[in-house]
């Protein structure tokens, strides 16, 4: 078999469930085979006793890590974040982009186009636009005049610019003529995340009977959960409709936050995201971010202001922060969080986000600490510990 890896003995998360004492076969960037005692034939083999072998993890909303973002307009800013993901588990990635002007969010998607295709690390599976169809009233850490109505042929000018890697996009949709083009996304093929709004009940209802799907980091950036008014936090809890991001930092959510979304929310609704920026496994210090001065410690905040800007939170720490805070969810709910939910929201489950055969060979092996050991992109070791 060409490039033959075989993962020995390790604690394997299957469709099914756990399957302990385990080998994993890979051949040609696939997994091939999922049985115990299986014989490695001349393959490398991986002694993965005493870990778990996971599918990879699937960061559907990432700005930036190792210094630089894909808002930069930059292909080796894209290459260097792809590579330096995989330390943390990551095999996968939505590239996101918040809200910028017209001529450099098409630069950014297309020096994202050209640079997928060569990246080594983790894969990019598409690309997210945060922005630009957001309420300037709830900004967050992003430049308010920069936000605009949604447009379909921006849109399309920039799907035609990205080789069609645009795959979701977040939308405020109390703006005008905001179900109009997410009826036009979900044409598309596009899948729309509502977020970085104000609206109402009634407006978010209408959204998702024209096609959206899904919230971009609930509780962030949106109007707070009210008992007469609950808005986008209280429909999306409750709306099984919706999938909802979670930034499981510690500092964008409160824990308890994050146990009344396990609590509301279907298994297959719970997307964990990083919402990392250029500050992802770099030193305390400043940045520009979004075309403003930040600085990060705890998370990443704007300088002037102390408005959250980002984390430098990664998927495998955001897995045992979950673990910590809620020891009796399973682990195999936590994980999926991570890998086949935001698999399936970008429209790739059938080859991402699951431990089978035939599956693309984008796997992780978890110590004990759930930390990762080793990562597996295509078949191929891109980080071992």
């Amino acid at each position: 078999m060409a490039d033959a890896l075989v993962l020995t003995g390790g604690t394997v998360l299957s469709p099914n469930g756990w399957l302990p004492e385990c080998d994993v076969e890979i051949a040609d960037g696939r997994v091939t085979a999922v049985a115990p005692q299986l014989r490695a034939r001349g393959a490398e083999v991986i002694d993965a006793r005493e870990h778990w072998i996971a599918p990879g993890f699937i960061d559907v909303h990432l700005h930036g890590a190792g210094g630089v973002m894909f808002e930069d307009g930059l292909e080796d800013a894209a290459e260097r974040i792809s590579a330096r993901l995989t330390e943390f588990g990551v095999t996968g990635i939505a590239a996101t982009i918040a809200a910028l002007p017209p001529e450099r969010l098409c630069a950014a998607v297309q020096a994202i186009a050209r640079a997928a295709p060569r990246c080594r690390g983790a894969r990019i599976l598409g690309i997210h636009l945060e922005g630009p169809f957001l309420n300037p009233q709830r900004p967050g850490a992003q430049q308010a005049e920069w936000m605009r109505a949604p447009s379909v042929d921006e849109i399309d000018a920039l799907q035609h610019g990205a080789g069609g890697l645009v795959r979701l996009v977040t939308v405020a949709p109390e703006l005008p003529g905001a179900l109009e083009f997410i009826a036009a996304m979900r044409e598309r093929r596009i899948a729309v995340a509502l977020g970085h709004s104000e609206a109402s009940e009634e407006q978010i209802l209408a959204a998702v009977a024209a096609g959206a799907r899904h919230v971009t980091h609930l509780f962030n950036a949106m109007a707070p959960l009210h008992h007469r008014a609950p808005g986008l936090v209280g429909t999306a809890l409750t709306d099984d409709r919706l999938s909802v991001e979670l930034i499981a930092d510690g500092v964008h959510l409160h824990r308890r936050a994050v146990e009344i979304a396990l609590r509301c929310k279907p298994p297959d609704k719970l997307v964990l995201v990083s919402d990392g920026v250029a500050a992802v496994g770099q030193p305390d210090g400043d940045f520009e971010l979004f075309g403003v001065r930040c600085v990060a410690a705890d998370a990443v905040r704007v300088r002037s202001s102390g408005q959250l800007a980002g984390s430098r939170l990664t998927l495998d720490r955001a897995v045992r922060n979950l673990h910590a805070w809620s020891p009796t969810v399973p682990l195999e709910r936590l994980l999926a969080a991570a890998t086949a939910a935001p698999a399936a929201l970008l429209g790739q489950a059938a080859d991402f986000g699951a431990v089978s055969t035939g599956r693309a060979a984008d796997l992780v092996l978890l110590t004990p600490a759930l930390e990762a050991a080793v990562t597996i992109v295509g078949g191929r070791v891109a980080h071992r510990a």
